[in-house]
């Protein structure tokens, strides 16, 4: 792991940027529980952006799972929280196995990871809790973009705006973003092209603890290692980690966009996808799924479910099931251990061309 050195200045500055009112929007009328842990990330700013704004913050403890975060959030009278998808996943689990609801929560943080779009409606639908769709790294303070609604966008409703409400949002004010392709040529912001996402402002560090090499280019960007499109409003969409996307036939195929879209399977409780070795087209996704608990998914049942969703080359070429799937500490998937134990994995499509 690389450390990474805030300064008190960029402290200040992030925690004025992610309490702005078209960022997290923090008030003294706030209660606000992070989810997340005080080490990594800066805590997403909100130890810092909470009591500058004089809302009351409460710290969540050792127990992450759905139970434990309700009664946090009910018995506190949260308003504001803030998690990685595989907390609220949970949280909302427990929810639709006892009938609880929110009663004090307005809104949530979602990153760390891409939010699955079931999570978006669930949340905003179900439990009129309004999601904020958030990205960033500790590269940056952490934050990079939010997801709130510019006016751009403040006419639509139903599936048209849940599309939107799936990107990672647009920059805070002082934070710059592009899309590059490998010869650093600036891409269009079309919400279309991929490219290299970099990202340039006044609370990202220049260089890492005990490492004097400049991780800034000469312009003052970060080449932030993840793989985007930007559309015509500045929203900005993580397609993929650049080590994960998975490249077949020259082409790549998106594995957050896979995953999000089999856990909208009903029988589905988490789902990671990971590139294996094919003999003709380099590397073709493998599905994994952990199904929820009593339920028996077929392969078949969760391919429909993927199919006219995705392009027909994206669908994946096997589903495995697995009790469970490996996570970091701060509840992100361990891609890295997901290619290893699967390192010996053969395809069934791999001797079919």
């Amino acid at each position: 792991p690389k450390g990474v050195v805030y300064s008190h200045r960029s402290n200040i500055l992030h925690a004025m940027m992610a309490a702005a009112t078209d960022m997290m929007g923090l008030s003294f009328n706030d209660t606000v529980l992070p989810v997340v842990p005080m080490f990594h990330a800066n805590c997403w700013s909100l130890a810092f952006a909470a009591p500058m704004n004089g809302a009351r913050l409460v710290m969540p403890g050792a127990k992450m799972d759905g139970a434990s975060i309700w009664e946090l959030l009910d018995s506190e009278k949260v308003t504001l929280s803030a998690a990685v998808p595989t907390v609220w996943m949970m949280l909302l689990q427990h929810m639709e196995e006892t009938g609880k609801k929110l009663p004090h929560l307005t809104r949530v943080v979602i990153g760390g990871a891409a939010c699955p779009r079931v999570i978006i409606d669930k949340f905003e639908n179900d439990y009129d809790v309004q999601v904020i769709h958030a990205w960033g790294m500790t590269e940056l303070s952490p934050l990079g973009t939010v997801c709130t609604i510019k006016p751009e966008y403040g006419g639509l409703r139903g599936e048209a705006l849940l599309d939107i409400k799936e990107t990672q949002g647009h920059p805070p004010f002082g934070v710059e973003i592009k899309i590059t392709n490998d010869a650093g040529k600036s891409l269009p912001w079309d919400g279309k092209t991929f490219g290299r996402l970099k990202v340039r402002g006044p609370a990202i560090a220049r260089a890492y603890y005990r490492d004097d090499s400049d991780i800034l280019d000469d312009e003052g960007y970060m080449d932030t290692g993840d793989v985007a499109t930007i559309d015509q409003n500045g929203y900005m969409r993580i397609t993929d980690r650049s080590k994960d996307v998975i490249k077949s036939g020259g082409e790549w195929i998106s594995s957050i966009d896979l995953e999000n879209i089999a856990v909208g399977h009903p029988h589905v409780a988490e789902a990671a996808v990971i590139g294996i070795a094919h003999p003709k087209w380099d590397e073709r996704p493998l599905l994994i799924v952990v199904p929820k608990k009593g339920e028996t998914p077929e392969a078949e049942s969760i391919l429909a479910h993927l199919e006219g969703k995705v392009a027909k080359w994206w669908m994946p070429d096997a589903v495995v099931f697995v009790e469970e799937i490996p996570h970091t500490a701060t509840g992100k998937i361990q891609k890295m251990a997901l290619r290893e134990k699967f390192s010996d994995y053969v395809l069934p499509t791999a001797d079919q061309d």
